[in-house]
């Protein structure tokens, strides 16, 4: 990945060499998947027989889906500016300890596991970015480009933890379920891309078809914000590498 982006910066370097791009305006509709894999866990405290119970959620976000559409316009020679829009959304789960007090001994806790499964997380980012727009031929455009992206992000948590008691004297609990509330915040974060594109269909003899090409987005998000279960803080992570594909448009 450090190779290509030096590569790719230096056809950036010489683009002052090459020919501006031919179209101002630059579209694009894309699909992809981002492999980042992401772990974080929250402690939630509470009352119980008087003394004090917990639980521990460890939640592991794995690789999901990503559709993405952008616009972007030359503005100087070899720059432009461009706006991107792009949601991802993944399906995870959490492992949960717990530790519940003893209705009848003090200082004697019962420890419970469980698995919360189809939880769900979604990211949606707007990227604004300021590109160097490389043309070596006719039908190759390169670009690279950055700068800040605002992102909502929306997170199923584990809120609470249910649990039952199996027989006298009560020394074992059984899991028996949770309860998950889905906390939603906006946060800045940043964003870098380097975006091939190929215009395969430039001597064909329909105008329109001249127009339409085919491209490969390597971006990297990075953000994190802090989401809440019952007034206890948890910070997440966001973004990662994605990669995605799909058409491409000039005007």
């Amino acid at each position: 990945m450090l190779g290509l982006m030096l590569s790719l910066g230096g056809l950036a370097r010489d683009a002052g060499a090459q020919p501006v791009p031919s179209e101002t305006i630059s579209a694009r509709l894309d699909v992809g998947w981002r492999p980042t894999s992401r772990t974080f866990a929250g402690t939630r405290i509470f009352p119980v027989w008087g003394e004090q119970a917990n639980f521990h959620s460890d939640y592991e976000i794995s690789g999901g889906g990503v559709t993405e559409g952008g616009l972007s316009v030359l503005v100087w020679r070899n720059l432009a500016v461009g706006l991107d829009v792009g949601s991802y959304q993944s399906i995870n789960q959490a492992n949960i300890t717990s530790e519940i007090p003893h209705p009848i001994f003090f200082d004697l806790p019962r420890s419970t596991s469980g698995v919360a499964e189809g939880l769900t997380r979604q990211e949606l980012g707007m990227h604004l970015r300021a590109a160097w727009v490389s043309q070596p031929t006719d039908w190759l455009l390169v670009s690279l480009s950055s700068g800040p992206s605002l992102i909502n992000a929306r997170q199923d948590l584990v809120s609470m933890v249910n649990h039952s008691e199996v027989a006298f004297p009560f020394d074992t609990l059984k899991f028996a379920g949770h309860t998950v509330t889905t906390q939603s915040e906006t946060t800045l974060g940043w964003n870098a891309a380097v975006d091939i594109n190929l215009f395969v269909f430039r001597s064909a003899p329909y105008r329109l078809l001249q127009r339409v090409g085919f491209g490969l987005l390597l971006r990297f998000v990075r953000a994190s914000v802090d989401l809440a279960v019952a007034d206890t803080p948890i910070e997440v992570d966001l973004g990662g590498l994605q990669a995605t594909a799909g058409l491409r448009f000039r005007f």
